[in-house]
């Protein structure tokens, strides 16, 4: 039997070398594509977090001025020299046993400025307002300047001392307070840790100080 040549089946098995450099440039542009989608992910949410970090730091520093300024009835500063410092009698808290001046997580329901246990703060010479919390910068570091507070020492029975200062933040670039009233007070806060930046500022009014 004669079969025409016309009818002959080829059989191709495999790739061409040309197909095959095609293919694996194709792949590498998509794999190119794919990993600078990723850096600009992973970059993007680096920045993010840095910067939520940043946030959650000047928020906590900010709540803590806030709640010192909103319950004090005696603001020593800020003044037109002092900006960078704010001082408060403080009244917030109840941490201690005025009594024996011995340390109570639960407190003793007498506020610790309340050096003489009598209900009131302030109102004599026991309790001159001595005991006063303390905000400013540390600028010991100057790439790094921070934001502490110096809470009184009321585990001992003197007036005059104080504890170790405590960071409650970092990365300060600008702090400045002003009293826009006797019992108003503007407070502005910004860290940059040289990638991110979080600037914060508010009002408080000491709710225990009359006009």
């Amino acid at each position: 039997m004669k079969f025409n040549n016309a009818h002959k089946l080829k059989t191709n098995s495999g790739l061409t070398l040309l197909e095959l450099l095609i293919t694996t440039a194709i792949l590498g542009i998509i794999m190119i594509g794919l990993h600078q989608v990723m850096g600009t992910a992973l970059s993007a949410y680096d920045s993010t977090k840095e910067k939520q970090d940043l946030l959650a730091q000047a928020r906590f520093a900010m709540e803590r001025m806030v709640m010192f300024v909103q319950e004090t009835d005696y603001i020593l500063k800020p003044d037109d020299v002092y900006q960078e410092i704010l001082k408060a009698s403080e009244r917030a808290l109840d941490t201690y046993n005025n009594g024996d001046h011995s340390y109570n997580i639960d407190g003793d329901g007498t506020l610790d400025a309340d050096n003489d246990s009598d209900g009131l703060v302030n109102d004599d010479e026991t309790d001159d307002p001595k005991d006063m919390i303390t905000f400013d910068l540390d600028k010991t570091d100057p790439g790094n300047w921070k934001l502490q507070e110096q809470m009184p020492d009321y585990s001992t029975p003197a007036l005059d001392d104080f504890m170790a200062n405590n960071v409650i933040c970092e990365h300060v670039t600008a702090f400045k307070c002003s009293r826009l009233s006797f019992n108003l007070v503007e407070i502005e806060l910004t860290l940059n840790n040289g990638n991110s930046e979080v600037s914060l500022k508010t009002r408080v009014k000491a709710r225990l100080i009359e006009l």
